[in-house]
């Protein structure tokens, strides 16, 4: 078996590519639709509602979002001191065709603790 040196700043690169790969997949919007009564209902959830844009325009509606987190950690050990800071992101897009004669007064969007939920009032 043939030996090879360590490097750690390989080892590092690495591990720092698979921690990256596992937080872009770590986020993600789910999207729900039913309906109640003439009502068509839309629920976005697992994102934050402030990071969401509804929008109504010829004929479709699209809902947008995104978000992210970021950590930092200092330490000191045997007197040199270490840092270490993550961040991930996420985004997503959904349209949707309106039926005919919706417009944008007939949408409304509420915020939820896990998301926001999409009301197209009397979509019948």
């Amino acid at each position: 078996m043939p030996l090879s040196r360590w490097n750690p700043s390989d080892a590092l690169a690495r591990i720092e590519a698979e921690v990256g790969d596992a937080a872009a997949h770590a986020h993600s919007a789910s999207v729900s639709t039913a309906t109640e009564g003439d009502d068509l209902v839309i629920t976005v959830s697992g994102v934050d509602p402030s990071d969401v844009d509804v929008q109504v325009s010829g004929g479709r509606l699209t809902i947008k979002g995104g978000g992210g987190t970021s950590t930092s950690e200092h330490r000191s050990e045997g007197g040199a001191t270490f840092t270490s800071s993550s961040s991930s992101s996420s985004s997503f897009s959904r349209s949707f065709s309106l039926p005919d004669g919706v417009t944008e007064s007939d949408v409304s969007t509420t915020p939820s603790a896990d998301g926001v939920t999409v009301r197209i009032h009397n979509a019948a």
